[in-house]
């Protein structure tokens, strides 16, 4: 186990987890999601999906993360995205009524169990750490419903605290969510952010003071640990 003393105290590790590209995989999930919004409202549309693509390389929070939004969380956020969608959709030629339906449905589709896929290990590597008395915690720039989605693939009773952008308005690697999760467990010395993405997860955790677990991107010399599998993060302790 990882172990460290405080005040003659043993104290266990804190494991902060990302989401998408970490735990689960989804194929262009957002653009996909459109594209399925934009069929469902006009079935015989001819639109490209790297058109789609194009239209969300930009709009979303995690794209600025140096912009705090404590104050356009929850259903404010989904409003932002649903401008955003409403004008991608007339920027691929819907009118304005079609853009406005497509628009509103997109978020019942992001949240369907089938969009996402879980890498292997997930739920042994999570269990494992949990049995050892360690902490699990999701730390996810996502959308402000993502507990919908852990619910559906059985992964919510893996963490204590699930700390979502779209719910507390800062994105990684901005420094104020890592301290929301530090918060949660001031006496820990022993943080860990695991996660997929070089700036928003190693960097950032760094930043933050924690120790940082590269997963699914090879060796990296920014990371702490670095593990092709999520199963040979138990390694470590």
């Amino acid at each position: 186990m990882i172990r460290c003393i405080v005040k003659d105290v043993i104290v266990l590790a804190v494991f902060c987890w990302d989401f998408d590209g970490t735990l689960t995989w989804c194929d262009h999930l957002w653009s996909s999601s459109v594209q399925k919004a934009l069929l469902k409202t006009v079935p015989d549309a001819k639109i490209e999906f790297n058109a789609i693509r194009k239209c969300n390389e930009t709009g979303f929070s995690w794209h600025t993360p140096e912009k705090a939004y404590p104050d356009r969380t929850g259903e404010l956020w989904w409003e932002d995205m649903n401008r955003h969608f409403y004008k991608s959709c007339l920027r691929l030629g819907l009118n304005e009524e079609q853009s406005k339906t497509a628009a509103e449905k997109v978020r019942a589709i992001i949240k369907k169990k089938e969009n996402y896929f879980l890498f292997d290990g997930v739920y042994e590597t999570l269990e494992h750490i949990k049995n050892q008395g360690h902490k699990n915690i999701l730390l996810s720039n996502n959308y402000p419903d993502l507990k919908e989605v852990t619910d559906a693939l059985d992964l919510t009773q893996y963490f204590e605290h699930m700390i979502i952008s779209g719910l507390v308005g800062y994105e990684k690697p901005h420094p104020k969510i890592f301290e929301i999760a530090k918060l949660l467990y001031p006496a820990e010395k022993e943080i860990y952010m695991v996660g997929d993405n070089i700036n928003a997860d190693i960097i950032g955790g760094k930043n933050a003071g924690m120790k940082t677990i590269l997963v699914h991107k090879g060796f990296d010399e920014r990371a702490d640990y670095c593990f092709d599998k999520l199963k040979n993060i138990k390694n470590i302790f």
